[in-house]
């Protein structure tokens, strides 16, 4: 395209167009002075509204939503904290044996019995911590090629005691999940059936407690004789090897506790945002195609497993949903020497987990202990656990969305240019409108009639 062209296209353009200041550049009747210092202040104009428009698109990406505090506390129905319990000692000895025989051939006479019942006991208290315990037992070669996952569930022992919740409706249970702290139980856990022994599909639905509802409360009793474990976190949450210290419950012992609901929720009208612009991840927007779910245990657990597949080639079996060969007695010793890196932060092992958009800390109340020595309650441990009704919440709402950016553009763009959606089409157009006209006539020149 000539120069000539260039000067007739502004000529044209600065007369139609109705964008502002524009009209002085391209006219000739006024001086090169004039139409210089008209340049100058549109150019400025335009770089003052590029800065306006970046600095909302940088809000946009990087800090488009905000946390409020919520007091409609009387309409509330509060998620109730979810339970994972654990038995200190996981072998039932009459199960141990009847396992013994029927996988190796070894009676409670032989004299070989108590090397394999030790043996039984150690894989069920398997942990990252406890998996140099497995050394002892590398020269038996029968042992190698064990069926971790089903030597610990046949020798689990049975769940008898008497469970009770606010709940009338339906009847909730313990349900078995393989943890990275050994097979546990646990009740009102979202992903319950993703740690399941068996694997299931998630579940959708969770324990709620009205805050008109006074007696929002759940009591286990188990056998006396049995001490527990007993982890109580969310219930979009699972226990996992850097969890917060369980609380014990030891011989005949009654333990009352209640819990404070710290809750941030978000609602879905803050999903098109990335998770990077919100900062946070929902629980059904996995990190990888491996764990269908998200939340920041199962985060961890997900670094820990690529940790294991590089460093030793194999997962341990407590990750039973994930894929990988899984790890024999040379693989879990492998594991064993690199033991203390799973135990490291987040930050040392290169694990980014973002935190989950509905968060929910439960924080404890000062417990009531009890010890009972005679009478009915001594033939029993009792876990009660109950929800204090929360009078505030979070909530993570957008404050500056896609909407909102397009207003500030509009906003911005009118202010320093003049600019419009109308004049926008319009400056289009006759751009448009001149290369076609300059097109033509070039046709018309090259093929006269």
């Amino acid at each position: 395209m000539s120069s000539n062209f260039f000067s007739q296209f502004l000529e044209r353009f600065s007369k139609n167009s109705s964008i502002h200041g524009v009209q002085y550049i391209g006219n000739n009747s006024i001086s090169k002075l004039e139409r210089l210092l008209w340049l100058l202040i549109l150019t400025g104009a335009t770089f003052l509204g590029y800065y306006f428009v970046k600095s909302s698109v940088d809000h946009y990406f990087a800090n488009p939503t905000v946390v409020t505090i919520e007091k409609d506390f009387r309409n509330w129905e509060n998620p109730f904290p979810a339970v994972t319990a654990c038995y200190v000692e996981r072998v039932d000895l009459e199960k141990a044996q009847d396992y013994i025989q029927m996988t190796w051939g070894i009676t409670n006479t032989s004299s070989d019995f108590n090397h394999y019942l030790d043996f039984v006991k150690v894989v069920s208290n398997l942990t990252y911590a406890t998996l140099h315990t497995l050394d002892k037992f590398k020269s038996n070669r029968t042992l190698n090629s064990t069926d971790w996952l089903s030597l610990i569930k046949y020798v689990h022992p049975t769940l008898n005691g008497a469970l009770v919740t606010f709940q009338t409706k339906s009847k909730p249970d313990w349900e078995f999940a393989i943890t990275e702290l050994g097979l546990c139980f646990t009740l009102n856990s979202r992903f319950t059936q993703l740690l399941s022994p068996e694997k299931k599909s998630l579940k959708s639905e969770n324990l709620k407690c009205h805050y008109l509802n006074g007696l929002c409360y759940a009591r286990y009793d188990s056998n006396r004789d049995m001490p527990l474990f007993y982890h109580v976190h969310s219930p979009l949450e699972v226990i996992h090897a850097t969890s917060e210290s369980p609380i014990l419950l030891g011989r005949s012992q009654e333990y009352e506790i209640n819990y404070k609901l710290a809750e941030t929720y978000s609602l879905g009208d803050i999903r098109y945002l990335s998770p990077q612009q919100r900062k946070c991840r929902f629980e059904d927007e996995p990190l990888s195609d491996q764990i269908p779910a998200y939340s920041i245990g199962l985060c961890f657990m997900e670094c820990r497993y690529r940790l294991a597949m590089e460093r030793c080639g194999c997962r341990p079996f407590f990750y039973n949903f994930l894929e990988g060969k899984e790890c024999n007695m040379e693989g879990l010793l492998c594991l064993s020497k690199i033991s203390q890196m799973f135990y490291q932060s987040a930050e040392e092992t290169g694990c980014n987990c973002p935190q989950p958009c509905n968060l929910m800390v439960y924080l404890r109340q000062i417990p009531k202990i009890t010890e009972w020595f005679k009478g009915y309650f001594d033939q029993r441990i009792t876990f009660r656990w109950g929800l204090m009704q929360p009078m505030t919440k979070y909530h993570r709402k957008i404050i500056f969305g896609f909407q909102e950016l397009i207003v500030s553009f509009g906003g911005v763009l009118s202010l320093y240019l003049g600019v419009s959606l109308i004049s926008t089409v319009e400056t289009v157009y006759l751009i448009a409108e001149d290369i076609y006209c300059y097109w033509a006539s070039k046709k018309k020149s090259t093929n006269p009639k």
